[in-house]
């Protein structure tokens, strides 16, 4: 089973209407409504993100160490293989997308050391030295800073699951 990350973007008032119960994560997690606009998929790149941003394979500083797995869990208990859906509020959207902005692509490429990823044993164990995976992390990345970018412009909080 592979281990792919998502991002939705929600409303404020969805987020509040997730926490107090008054709607079901499942019916906003696997809603077609609107989703194609909403949500960005990373497929396999997120633990690569993560660490291009942290210089970790889990730990980090703030805010980039929740851009892709942090995050405050909601919904009910998960057991050790599943990972909990977790949420950022608007303004930490807001604080993650001005951390990113200032990391020149230039720079995520210097921090991209396909010995230390292996070392860290980086989902999902590629050997990370071809151009191509450089190139597949890059990609990802970019579509990751510019949703960031809409998201913060619209004054949106933000839905992250590993499926």
């Amino acid at each position: 089973m592979s281990m792919v990350a998502n991002l939705q973007r929600i409303s404020s008032e969805l987020l509040h209407d997730l926490l107090q119960g008054g709607v079901e994560l499942e019916a906003v997690i696997y809603s077609d409504e609107g989703k194609e606009n909403e949500s960005l998929y990373l497929d396999k790149s997120w633990h690569a993100i993560h660490y291009l941003l942290n210089g970790a394979a889990w730990e980090g500083t703030e805010p980039l160490v929740h851009t892709v797995l942090g995050g405050t869990p909601i919904g009910g208990e998960t057991d050790e293989e599943d990972q909990p859906t977790r949420y950022l509020t608007v303004e930490q959207v807001k604080q993650i997308h001005a951390a990113l902005v200032i990391i020149s692509e230039e720079e995520l490429i210097r921090r991209y050391n396909p010995e230390q990823m292996r070392k860290l044993d980086l989902y999902p164990s590629l050997e990370w030295d071809d151009d191509g995976d450089r190139e597949y992390v890059m990609d990802y990345y970019q579509e990751l800073v510019d949703y960031y970018r809409l998201a913060a412009a619209s004054d949106q909080a933000m839905l992250l699951y590993i499926s």
